[in-house]
């Protein structure tokens, strides 16, 4: 049980890490960086969700003992803070959504202004008559 606590602890913190990178990646805007850093994100919360399967199934048979553990405290309060970076974050993540949602609409709509507007080409052989 130890053990499952301290890779547990590990890998929140590494979440915890890999989350303090977003707000660089956000004002870059590279959606190609975005990309992988979603990508790695799932892959870190994927590992933890498996050592969390293994420790919940073991957890329950002694959880009195563990409860009061160092371990199991630090594993709380990292819970905790990724709860509290979510919150923190997901906002600005929305508000960056709705920034980029509204530039776009506002890019097809100078393609549709753009698209609608034909200049009809000048007539051969049409002369203009000067005043005179």
């Amino acid at each position: 049980m130890e053990t499952c606590l301290k890779k547990s602890i590990e890998q929140y913190r590494q979440i915890i890490a890999h989350a303090g990178q977003l707000d660089h990646l956000l004002l870059k805007s590279d959606p190609d960086e975005l990309q992988s850093y979603t990508a790695r994100l799932q892959e870190l919360q994927d590992e933890a969700g498996l050592n969390d399967r293994i420790f919940l199934e073991v957890f329950p048979h002694n959880s009195t003992y563990w409860q009061n553990h160092p371990l199991f405290l630090e594993r709380s309060r990292l819970l905790e803070k990724i709860v509290e970076l979510n919150y923190l974050l997901l906002p600005r993540i929305r508000g960056m959504m709705a920034v980029t949602a509204n530039e776009l609409k506002q890019i097809k709509g100078g393609r549709v202004a753009v698209a609608g507007y034909h200049q009809t080409p000048a007539k051969q052989n049409q002369f203009i008559r000067g005043v005179g």
